[in-house]
């Protein structure tokens, strides 16, 4: 598995709050998701998809919050 595939997955993971809520986030068991996070299986699309989601989700959550402190504070 490529180090970008890696490096998703433990954003993902501190995002959430750690393996066992990301595990839990992909529908998977944390033993599975440490196979992917070393990097000994391959992270099927669907499962990469919803890791991106958390992080595009955290994303847009970060940049909506200066939008929000101007409309309230104008």
């Amino acid at each position: 598995m490529s180090v970008t595939t890696i490096r998703l997955l433990e954003t993902a993971a501190s995002i959430v709050g750690g393996n066992r809520a990301l595990a839990s986030r992909l529908g998977i068991n944390e033993t599975v998701l440490s196979l992917f996070v070393a990097g000994a299986r391959e992270l099927p699309d669907p499962l990469l998809l919803r890791a991106v989601d958390i992080i595009l989700a955290e994303r847009d959550s970060r940049l909506a919050l200066p939008d929000a402190a101007v409309t309230k504070f104008p």
